[in-house]
């Protein structure tokens, strides 16, 4: 998994207005079951190397993006789970994810980390809802704590399977 590449992905069907996305690899049952432990199971442990991946990611879409560099500075923004299922877990494992890739990131970028996405309203669990669901049910979920008014903003998730969750975060 270490040697695998960042790449762009699109998800299919890819949905309207979807972001230009990098992920850390294929999310495959090896991916699966670490996003899993360090989410669910509190294996903190995984964080470091989870950031790392993220923070490969979002140099290789950086490199790619060239307008984002030269802004006065780069905004991780972290899709929120829900309030109760953060403290059911303890952590909010995608922002402990962006805080420590934000600190490798910043050798090299202006990179600072913003909690400025929040649920608006409740949604239901997305595990076994299929692309079309996903998106009814993410519909206008989210809110903006306070708009972002300079820099670049690169939405972080823990993964990417319909894109749903990263297109109404861009809406």
């Amino acid at each position: 998994l270490a040697s695998r590449r960042p790449s762009f992905t699109t998800p299919i069907p890819c949905p309207d207005g979807f972001p230009v996305t990098v992920t850390s690899s294929t999310y495959d049952p090896i991916l699966r079951r670490l996003i899993s432990a360090h989410k669910e199971r509190q294996a903190l442990a995984l964080t470091s190397f989870l950031a790392d991946r993220l923070a490969l990611s979002v140099h290789g879409l950086l490199a790619r993006e060239p307008y984002a560099v030269r802004t006065s500075r780069i905004v991780l923004v972290p899709i929120p789970s829900a309030a109760s299922k953060v403290r059911r877990r303890g952590f909010d494992a995608t922002a402990a994810m962006a805080r420590l890739a934000a600190r490798r990131l910043r050798v090299r970028y202006p990179v600072t980390v913003r909690s400025e996405l929040t649920q608006g309203r409740r949604v239901a669990d997305q595990a076994g809802l299929g692309a079309t669901a996903r998106q009814e049910n993410l519909s206008g979920a989210f809110r903006l704590r306070r708009p972002i008014s300079t820099g670049a903003v690169v939405l972080v998730d823990d993964l990417v399977t319909t894109g749903s969750s990263l297109t109404e975060a861009a809406r």
